[in-house]
């Protein structure tokens, strides 16, 4: 079930460290890499990011610095009577932090981030791997979801099935971590496109 309708954009709301308007609220579904919970399945919402710039703490003082932030939708809250009172005699005491807060709501700030996905080797097949790594990397359009890259590993025979992957403790000796870079906001569908594709391969000592 989608939380989105809880917090609004263009709206203040309760940010972790205090009272904030939210801009914009990414929605994210889940995929082929993510740990899909019992009951739920591909394509099913996962959870929301909400992009949000911060006016004040919630004593009512302004914030001056880093105001531009990113974080969990369901780690905030609406804003309740309580903190609207606040808000508002802050912005009656403090005219000139609001007007900048405002010129500030016309500007935006592009958020980054990345999904990792881990798969396990052996000695026998790393070399085949790092070479389909290189295939996949060397035929991806500059943006991708993971569905293009899960075909185009069928397509090149990959050695690896890179529909599954190892979560948690049950990492093997030998294991290849995928990282797949994103910007908030690019979407297709119910699926993140992707801008970056690389690979590591990493030894347990």
């Amino acid at each position: 079930m989608e939380q989105t309708n809880r917090i609004k954009e263009g709206e203040w709301f309760c940010a972790i460290e205090g009272i904030a308007m939210a801009e914009k609220i990414h929605t994210f579904y889940y995929e082929e890499f993510d740990d899909i919970p019992e009951g739920r399945k591909l394509g099913d919402y996962n959870l929301s990011m909400v992009e949000y710039k911060l006016f004040c703490d919630f004593d009512g003082l302004p914030i001056k610095r880093n105001r531009h932030k990113i974080f969990r939708a369901d780690w905030c809250s609406p804003i309740s009577a309580k903190y609207v009172e606040i808000l508002d005699k802050s912005i009656n005491n403090n005219p000139k932090e609001y007007a900048s807060f405002v010129k500030l709501l016309k500007t935006r700030k592009e958020f980054k981030s990345w999904e990792t996905v881990t798969f396990p080797l052996t000695e026998d097949n790393k070399l085949k791997v790092v070479q389909d790594m290189e295939n996949i990397k060397k035929t991806l359009l500059s943006k991708f979801t993971f569905e293009d890259v899960l075909k185009i590993s069928v397509a090149n025979k990959c050695v690896i099935d890179l529909s599954s992957h190892l979560t948690g403790a049950n990492f093997s000796p030998l294991y290849l971590r995928v990282i797949l870079g994103y910007t908030y906001g690019d979407f297709i569908g119910e699926r993140i496109l992707f801008h970056r594709f690389d690979y590591k391969l990493y030894e347990r000592q």
